[in-house]
């Protein structure tokens, strides 16, 4: 199952690019956007073309990342889960020979003599 938590990082890594380039190119157009129709050092005036771009790109930016942020959750998530169900199942340990009642432990039948009533073994 290892291989397949190699395959979600990177999977995951492909995720991040994709979301890296999307962030670069929405950045990009956007800023251009909000720059187009206004006064340098001055605030767009409300509802005009800069001032819905800039609302636009700042909210473009965060469901960019709301979006690499899903995406990972549910590459991760997807993986945990395969994992889960179709995880390596170890055999239970078996547990060793104890007598009842008594600290100390007894061996397997029959590979110690039992002495008999007189002190003979049998």
């Amino acid at each position: 199952m290892r291989f397949v938590w190699w395959g979600a990082c990177a999977g995951a890594a492909v995720w991040s690019f994709v979301a890296l380039m999307s962030y670069l190119v929405f950045d990009t157009i956007g800023t251009g956007m909000v720059s187009y129709g206004t006064v340098p050092g001055f605030t767009p005036e409300p509802f005009s073309f800069a001032w819905i771009a800039a609302a636009a790109h700042s909210l473009g930016i965060g469901a960019i990342a709301l979006g690499w942020l899903f995406g990972i959750a549910v590459i991760f998530g997807g993986t945990a889960i395969l994992h889960r169900i179709f995880g390596r199942r170890a055999a239970p340990a078996m547990r060793g020979r104890t007598s009842w009642g008594s600290s100390i432990p007894s061996g397997a039948p029959g590979a110690t003599a039992t002495p008999a009533r007189d002190g003979r073994t049998r």
